[in-house]
């Protein structure tokens, strides 16, 4: 073979690895992508980052202000340390509901504490410092969540059960709130091909308001467009008495490289 060729032949081998996306796993599950329930792993590796937007609609006839909300805003992740993941999130909810005009910027960091093995979860911790701002804006709050994520098969391509266990805590309180919240979320994903994953959970927990629960059942999709880009729907449908009747997911991910 002619040193021509050779030349040929890997100049054609670096122009596919160039120019071939590395695709990211369906099954990594963020806060509210598709839907509510994430998993113990970090959405970005070290040294990468991914800019987020994810919109959340809900329809709450209980709400004695107004039955629509939409909670939406940017994310920006960050890879900077191995096993963590830190987020900057500035949201704000738009509507006629009891939450309109109101917006929250949040700060968190993930941390994987063991990664899955054959009889054992992944495990990890999200902590989040949530400071509201804009009209009618109400007290700062801390979230702690555990997060466990079993593969069910040998393969990264296995199904996976999740489990959410979070506690919210409001700094200053009103009379009609509660200072502390606990919830509940269990939750299965699945591919359905190559690039796309089912996600479905079921959510119960506290709301804000004392004397209020709720409880929902969501499903939804998520798709990897490419090495960069994905995106995720999801709807749900509340199920206890005092809960929501609906809400709609949205969400579109590109990841790029800092280092």
């Amino acid at each position: 073979m002619t040193r021509k060729r050779v030349s040929g032949f890997v100049a054609v081998g670096v122009a596919c690895v160039v120019v071939t996306p590395a695709f990211a796993d369906p099954q990594g599950l963020s806060t509210n992508v598709p839907v509510q329930i994430e998993d113990a792993f970090p959405a970005i590796g070290y040294g990468g980052a991914e800019l987020q937007y994810d919109g959340r609609y809900t329809r709450d006839p209980h709400d004695a202000a107004g039955s629509n909300e939409l909670v939406q805003g940017p994310t920006l992740k960050l890879g900077l340390l191995p096993h963590m993941q830190f987020d900057i999130n500035p949201g704000y909810t738009s509507g006629d509901g009891s939450g309109a005009g109101q917006g929250t910027t949040s700060i968190d960091s993930l941390v994987q504490l063991r990664g899955n093995t054959r009889f054992l979860p992944a495990l990890a911790l999200h902590g989040f410092y949530e400071i509201p701002y804009g009209s009618g804006h109400k007290s700062a709050q801390y979230t702690l969540r555990a997060v466990a994520t079993k593969f069910l098969g040998p393969g990264k391509n296995s199904p996976r059960l999740h489990l959410n266990l979070t506690w919210v805590h409001v700094t200053q309180p009103d009379s009609m709130t509660r200072p502390d919240q606990l919830e509940i979320a269990l939750g299965l994903s699945l591919l359905v091909s190559r690039h796309t994953a089912l996600v479905l959970d079921a959510v119960h927990g506290a709301q804000p308001d004392i004397g209020r629960n709720q409880s929902f059942i969501d499903g939804g999709f998520l798709h990897e467009i490419n090495g960069q880009w994905s995106i995720g729907l999801g709807a749900g449908a509340g199920i206890a008495q005092n809960s929501p009747q609906a809400r709609v997911f949205l969400s579109l991910q590109r990841s790029f490289s800092l280092f």
